[in-house]
């Protein structure tokens, strides 16, 4: 399996024929790589569900590592989005407790719970694909036939009620937000520019402003 997820990976290169034929140990009359190697680098179904598997099985550790911050009563993000994740952590909490569980009760019932979130480097997005309420993403746009969830390239942190703003993400805004500011104070900058650049502060301040203290 390890072999076949580096070959799909390293098939999407240029020259990865034969570089997959050196590191795979295919032995080859030609130039290239023979058909073992083409073999290991096809799409396979086996190996999509593992990568789903294990992409759901990140996915559980990062919501736990989100859960273990509140349980210590760190923030772990800035928005509604963020709340309502909050709000679900406090109800499995208080649901353990009042069963008496131990850890594993409480895992369990993380994993029931199915948050809704997909982690990101500016933000984090919370929407519910079932009942997309609020999704800034979704407004006056057509969707394509079959899609579900957001349309990531639309993402607007500022004003979408499914956005979590997380405490990693608050030194990228503020780092931003200087950059922003160092621009709109050149003086040689045309107006014109100057004005789309106050457009971007903006929305660069409406993320900082859910936080309760902008990052130095």
């Amino acid at each position: 399996m390890f072999r076949r997820t580096m070959a799909m990976l390293t098939d999407q290169f240029p020259g990865s024929e034969i570089a997959l034929g050196i590191q795979l140990k295919h032995i080859a009359s030609r130039a290239l790589a023979n058909r073992s190697t083409q073999g290991y680098a096809n799409a396979d179904n086996s190996w999509a569900d593992h990568l789903e598997s294990a992409i759901d099985a990140a996915r559980f550790r990062r919501i736990e590592d989100l859960y273990h911050a509140h349980k210590a009563g760190e923030p772990i993000g800035y928005g509604p989005g963020s709340d309502r994740i909050a709000q679900t952590f406090t109800d499995i909490q208080h649901a353990v407790q009042a069963r008496g569980g131990d850890a594993t009760v409480e895992r369990t019932m993380l994993r029931k719970a199915r948050l809704s979130i997909r982690f990101g480097t500016l933000n984090h997005c919370a929407m519910d694909e079932n009942n997309p309420v609020g999704a800034a993403c979704l407004d006056s746009t057509v969707i394509p036939e079959g899609h579900k969830g957001p349309l990531q390239d639309r993402c607007r942190p500022d004003r979408c009620v499914n956005s979590v703003i997380g405490p990693e993400h608050l030194p990228i805004w503020a780092t931003q937000r200087r950059t922003l500011l160092t621009l709109i104070n050149t003086p040689t900058l045309p107006t014109c520019r100057k004005d789309v650049l106050q457009r971007e502060l903006g929305e660069v301040d409406a993320v900082l402003s859910k936080a309760p203290e902008e990052p130095q």
